[in-house]
């Protein structure tokens, strides 16, 4: 049949009531360690890449102090990058590799810039 299923909201009779957590009840590291967590952890380096071909990239790596496997992370370069693809991780401890691909159907021979990176710990 093309009758739309209904189903019950669950019942939030027996649910406990959250706990709320304040800045005045966390230690000093747990503060810290939250608004690091808010506001992410940057790094940055100048990067001249090479004339990239069609299909190919170059990477590069920024320290990033406090940097851990899995965390996630945002990239920009300070120069155009139409025809690149920009793609950024962590890849050790401290350590984000950033890669530029040209995705362009061409040559593209980028200037030097500033590449930046946030890293957001999980």
């Amino acid at each position: 049949s093309n009758r739309a299923k209904h189903y019950p909201l669950a019942s939030t009779k027996h649910m406990a009531a959250p706990t709320v957590t304040t800045a005045s009840s966390l230690s000093h590291v747990e503060l810290y360690t939250l608004l690091v967590a808010l506001r992410g952890l940057d790094g940055s380096a100048t990067f001249n890449p090479a004339s990239l071909v069609d299909a190919a990239g170059e990477e590069t790596t920024i320290t990033v102090t406090g940097a851990a496997l899995g965390d996630f992370v945002l990239a920009s370069f300070s120069l155009d990058t139409d025809g690149l693809t920009v793609t950024a991780w962590v890849s050790a401890a401290d350590t984000v590799t950033v890669r530029l691909q040209n995705e362009s159907g061409g040559t593209l021979d980028i200037a030097s810039g500033t590449l930046r990176v946030r890293v957001l710990p999980l």
